[in-house]
């Protein structure tokens, strides 16, 4: 077989000095030669094909992700695909087209036949395109996509064929199954590869609406043809043991999906709406759930707070912030520091989404007599050691919570406050007075959680300075000068963020701040004695992260402000 460079110089294409200065780079930069000769501009795509199509004898491929369906180029295993720079791109009667980076790599020729039965016919295709196919083709919203094409050519074609009134309703149904059922694994897939924590089904004219909510923020996928929207919902509800013929009042449903050797839970809830019911499904990944507080990304400063507070016997800790801000994950992570087989540890949750080992979680349920504060009570006659209560949200609940914590036990839980301080006023508002509020509260954790820059767009941004000037209150920011921002590809859906990080606010009841509680000072002061004693504000956390470049000065403006 010729050489790529030999067969270059033969063409007038490149000297002899050009190839061996590319050949003597090739250590230092990435990718094959040809692509290395493109980049340099000595060469031309189409140029680069022709000689790679002589010098295999295979026909060349000017291989672009949207001429091949998701669909075909999933005939072969994403591991394999991947492995060996190749990918299906077509299927013609009992052969299948397969465009290699290396089409005389007979191996993952014959591995194919094997796999997929069909006869390989392979083409020559540059590293970059195949990849692009393979990446477009295993993801699995774009794989939802086109089965959602698939069903409406699938419609087209039987409405030509069959006239519609001859068709009974179970055949029908029998057509349509199998595609939907297609449609709502990938729909969960894609969720679970996107690091998705929710799915939202929302029905509206004239189709439904599916989204993803990642790192925070809701970003649309796709939309459903309003003739299968039920069948669609049917299918999520057979999942996850729900009632399909009540449509007329909400529902909640757990069901798991296998990826990976993993299993992967789901809870479903559906509410009835005026178009149809909504289904919202919260992604419960037990696997890869981190329940660590060294792990969770909190600075060691606030690790060793948290530490302090979990370590007194008896007193309230409350977590505070607005909702999907990782209340939940905190009091999890604590938990398990404090989880000991000579402790019993009892929670009352609503509901319990991860279970932990060693650790006896109650679900509550009003209509049984387990709201939160009575479950709380009858918690109480457990002997508990540590407890843990989902949400103060009444005076009751609250009423119960602290005379738990004056009497010997440390109890754990959440208020729906913007920040550390607000705590305080948060429990008057419920009835408690100052005078057992400052017995009881050991500390508060205000927290959110801010989106990271993207590592793979990631760029030197000149920095809005009126925002910076009114955020750092004139004050330097303790940085290299540089400020960051995500330029949007296709790992972060081009939004310039991926993956979330945690900052907190820790107001520790000292002496001090527990007196002034007790005598109803205003919050403002409440704040000020705080400080003084080294509490750090949730703005001063989130300017830290952005100075150590991991996110952006307008996404802790947001996320603190809001």
């Amino acid at each position: 077989m010729a050489r790529l460079g030999d067969i270059l110089i033969r063409d007038h294409l490149i000297t002899p000095g050009q190839l061996e200065s590319a050949l003597a780079a090739q250590g230092d930069e990435r990718g094959r030669l040809g692509q290395l000769l493109v980049r340099r501009g000595l060469i031309t795509l189409d140029q680069l094909g022709d000689a790679l199509a002589e010098q295999y004898c295979t026909p060349y491929l000017d291989l672009t992700p949207q001429m091949v369906n998701p669909q075909v180029a999933r005939l072969l295993p994403e591991k394999l695909v991947r492995s060996r720079g190749c990918v299906p791109v077509a299927v013609h009667g009992d052969t299948m087209q397969l465009a290699m980076a290396s089409p005389d790599d007979l191996e993952t020729i014959s591995e194919a036949e094997l796999i997929t039965g069909y006869r390989v016919e392979p083409f020559v295709a540059l590293d970059s395109p195949v990849q692009a196919v393979i990446d477009r083709g295993f993801d699995d919203r774009l794989v939802a996509r086109q089965t959602l094409v698939d069903l409406k050519m699938a419609d087209l074609e039987a409405a030509e064929e069959i006239d519609d009134d001859d068709l009974t309703a179970e055949v029908k149904s029998d057509e349509e199954q199998a595609p939907v059922v297609k449609l709502v694994r990938a729909i969960l897939m894609g969720a679970i590869n996107a690091n998705t924590s929710d799915i939202h089904l929302e029905p509206h004219t004239p189709e439904m609406r599916v989204r993803y909510r990642v790192d925070g923020e809701l970003q649309p996928v796709m939309t459903i043809p309003s003739h299968i929207e039920e069948a669609v919902v049917s299918r999520i509800k057979v999942m996850a043991d729900m009632d399909t013929t009540e449509n007329r009042r909400p529902q909640d449903g757990r069901l798991a999906v296998d990826e990976g050797g993993s299993r992967v839970n789901f809870r479903v809830s559906t509410i009835p709406t005026v178009g149809g019911e909504k289904v919202v499904m919260r992604l419960l990944d037990e696997g890869n759930q981190i329940f660590d507080l060294e792990r969770l990304g909190l600075k060691s400063r606030d690790v060793a707070t948290i530490q302090a507070l979990i370590d007194k016997p008896h007193g309230m800790i409350v977590v505070t912030g607005p909702t999907g801000s990782g209340k939940s994950t905190t009091m999890y992570a604590m938990l398990s520091k404090l989880n000991a087989v000579s402790r019993n540890i009892v929670t009352v949750e609503d509901p319990v989404e991860y279970r932990l080992p060693g650790i006896n979680q109650v679900a509550s349920d009003n209509e049984h007599g387990l709201g939160f504060a009575n479950a709380l009570k009858y918690i109480m006659r457990q002997d508990p050691d540590v407890i843990m209560v989902g949400e103060i949200r009444d005076h009751e609940t609250a009423a119960t919570a602290v005379q738990a914590a004056l009497t010997g036990h440390l109890l754990i839980s959440t208020l729906h406050t913007n920040d550390a301080v607000g705590a305080v006023a948060r429990l008057a508002d419920l009835g408690i007075d100052g005078f057992k509020s400052g017995g009881a509260l050991l500390g508060s954790v205000a927290q959110r959680l801010l989106r990271s820059i993207c590592a793979e767009c990631k760029e030197p941004v000149e920095p809005n300075r009126k925002l910076l000037d009114a955020m750092t209150k004139g004050q330097p920011l303790e940085n290299d000068g540089l400020f960051y921002r995500g330029r949007g590809c296709k790992k972060c859906l081009g939004t310039g963020y991926s993956g979330r990080i945690p900052i907190y606010e820790i107001l520790t009841v000292t002496p001090a701040v527990a007196a002034a509680i007790e005598k109803g000072v205003p919050g403002s002061r409440i704040r000020e004695l705080a400080l003084s004693e080294g509490m750090v504000e949730l703005t001063t956390a989130g300017l830290e992260q952005v100075a150590a470049g991991r996110t952006t000065l307008e996404e802790v403006f947001y996320k603190i402000s809001s």
